[in-house]
Order: structure tokens, then sequence, then C-alpha cells
């Protein structure tokens, strides 16, 4: 009864039936959103079964309060869809967090799981999405301390478990120091190499526990010839970097190449690191206001967009780094387009486009020109005046 009061109440201020396109998405990468809400997604013989976590931000919020709902669309355009029902998800809700399961029947075509998360105190509703393709390459999934990893990223020798089909799986270990993005009016795309070399491999069988003391990619498939399978990164100092030999790469966006050299070859020493910064911003109280607000979003980029590599490298992370969080956000199934408002950015917009890869689905690549040049430069002085928050 106090469950079917408190949705009749919600209903008075719940955003009316709406087609996915439409929304602006932008309070996926807002870090004052009340919570977080993270999902991965496995095939399975059955179909798909998405793993999902919400975890409340705002303490002055309990998980309880959020009703989280799931329905199944054919296209972005439609303004409803078909309830997931309870016999196809499980759930299980602590004091700031709710984790779970959602299981959906195979299908021939694409299948769009949208997610709404509602809350009565604040009067508000979210709403993601996650395109199910029938030939989603990630078979598998991983657990830790019996929960599955749903993020892309785990920190080095981490317990880990491997679900899903039994038998020996082979795991290939990527040493790669990916590089990072180019600046947005470059013609470069700083794509995956099609020659990732394999450094090294070994065998592990499903259900075997183990874990990895190596920082770098890793692959887990069923042969090495297989065109599935499940990638995530082992890290250490990460997703918030703190220690200062961390510090120095995410800097390529905004230093001089002189400058770049001088912060690498610090190779950790705080004082000669702590000139070179000096040196860009003039001013120590600029220096350290420069530096919280840079590395917080270095920080964010890592939370929002790890991928194959480290998420300040990748297209979506340099931008969010570089002009922030995005006034506007269109999502569609093949894009992401980004629009910043701000008269000091010349109302500048992105597009990202999908562009899979074994190592991740959801890869998305910036659409460059050279129009952006100006806008990025004038952006980069804003940064080493200190003068972005």
């Amino acid at each position: 009864m106090r469950y079917l009061l408190w949705l009749l109440l919600f209903l008075n201020f719940s955003a009316g039936a709406q087609a996915l396109r439409d929304l602006n998405h932008f309070y996926l990468y807002n870090p004052a959103e009340p919570f977080t809400y993270t999902m991965k997604v496995t095939r399975t013989p059955a179909g798909w079964t998405a793993f999902y976590t919400l975890t409340v931000r705002d303490t002055s919020q309990q998980a309880n309060q959020f009703v989280v709902q799931w329905d199944t669309r054919t296209t972005l355009g439609e303004k409803e869809g078909t309830a997931v029902t309870s016999d196809h998800f499980t759930r299980k809700i602590e004091k700031f967090s709710i984790a779970g399961e959602i299981r959906i029947p195979s299908s021939a075509t694409p299948v769009i799981l949208a997610t709404k998360v509602l809350n009565n105190n604040l009067k508000h509703a979210w709403l993601y999405f996650s395109i199910l393709e029938s030939n989603y390459p990630v078979n598998g999934y991983l657990t830790t301390g019996g929960n599955p990893l749903v993020q892309p990223y785990v920190k080095i020798n981490t317990p880990l478990t491997l679900q899903g089909d039994e038998g020996t799986k082979v795991v290939s270990f990527y040493r790669d120091d990916f590089p990072a993005a180019v600046p947005a009016f470059s013609e470069g795309m700083a794509k995956v190499s099609r020659g990732l070399s394999v450094d090294s491999t070994l065998s592990i069988a499903t259900g075997q526990e183990f874990s990895f003391s190596e920082k770098g990619l890793y692959l887990i498939q069923k042969d090495t010839n297989s065109t599935e399978g499940v990638a995530f990164r082992v890290v250490d100092d990460y997703p918030r970097l703190a220690k200062v030999q961390s510090l120095a790469d995410p800097l390529i966006y905004v230093c001089t190449r002189q400058e770049f050299d001088r912060v690498k070859a610090a190779r950790g020493d705080k004082k000669a690191f702590d000139r070179v910064i000096l040196g860009i911003t003039g001013d120590a109280d600029r220096a350290k206001h420069f530096m919280r607000a840079y590395f917080r979003r270095v920080e964010l980029a890592n939370q929002y967009f790890t991928s194959y590599k480290e998420g300040w490298k990748t297209d979506r992370g340099m931008i969010y780094i570089i002009f922030g969080l995005p006034e506007v956000v269109y999502r569609f199934s093949d894009r992401e387009v980004w629009k910043y408002k701000n008269a000091s950015y010349n109302n500048v917009e992105f597009t990202f486009v999908k562009s899979s890869t074994l190592f991740d689905p959801d890869n998305f690549v910036l659409i460059r020109d050279k129009k952006y040049q100006d806008t990025w430069y004038d952006v980069i002085d804003l940064w080493r005046n200190a003068r972005i928050n």
C-alpha cells in the first residue's frame, strides 16, 4: 500500500512519456546529480543480461527513496515502451545503493533497454538507455567480492572471477601506452591500432579466482580468434590521480611541447613539477586553482569515459576536461552531440560518432574540424590563466 501511494504521488510531477532521442542527457556526465547509475551488458545464449548499480551521492537521500523501472523499445523515437516484468529482474537495496540485473530475451533486431529512475522527495525523474544488439561482442562478465564488475576498470591485485560459459579462456595482456586524444581541430583521429601486439597470454577457467598486478588492458576470450570477449583495464592511481608522477600526462592538452617535456622530466619530483605549473599560471594561488579544477575534470573523465584506454585520453574525455559539462547532450543510436552555450566557448558544438571495437563496443570518436582551432586556443588560454572553475 505504501509503495502504491508513493507511485501515485509521483505521477503528479514525473515527466510525461518522452522519446529518448529528444531528451537532454547532460545529467549522464553531471557530478552534481544525487546519484550515479552504471550498467554493464553481456550477451548470453538466451539474450542479454544487464547488471546495474545505483549509488547515492547525496547522503541526505537514501536508496529506498529511489524507484528504478525498465522498459524495452524498438526505436529511440518511441515515447513509451513495454515494461520489463519483475520475473525478468532482481535487485538488492542497501542504505545508499541499489544493484541488480535485468534479463532481456534474444531478438533478431536491436532492443533498446530504457531505465527510469524516480525520486519522490526530489520530484524528479531521470532516463537512461542502452542499445542491445544481437552481435554485441561481450560474452561473459567479471565479479569481485561476489558482485558483478559494472565499471570497465579495476585496481591492481583485486580478486576477480570470470562468469559465463564454462571452460578455459585465454587472457591477452596489452601493455600499450595508448596515445591521448588529439585536439578537436586536428585531422588525426587517434583510433585503436589494428596491429595491437599482445605482450603475454595466460589461461583461466570460468569460476576461477584470479588477479593482476600489472597495469594495462586485458581481454578474455574463448580463443584468440574469437570476435567476442570481456575487456577491462587494470589501474593503480585511478580514477582520481594523486601521485605526482601520474599528473604529468594529462597536462598534454594545456602545455606547450617544451612545458610538457619539462613536466615529464620531473618524474615525480614535486618541486620540479610545481615549478612548471607556476611557470604556466604565473602565480601560486592561480596554480593551486588550476590544479584543483583541472584534475577534478580528469577524475570525472576517468569515471565517465574509461574505455580500452584511460578516460582522460578518450575523445569525449578530452572535450570534457577542456570544455567541461555540456549544457546539452543528445544521444542517438550512432552518435552523441554535445552543445556548449557559454559565450566564452563561442556556442560550440561537438559530434562523437560510434566506432565500436572488440575492446569497447561503445567507443566514440570525435568528428574533428579546423573550425574549432580558434575556440580551442581561446579556452586553453583561459585554463593557463586559471580562469576556469
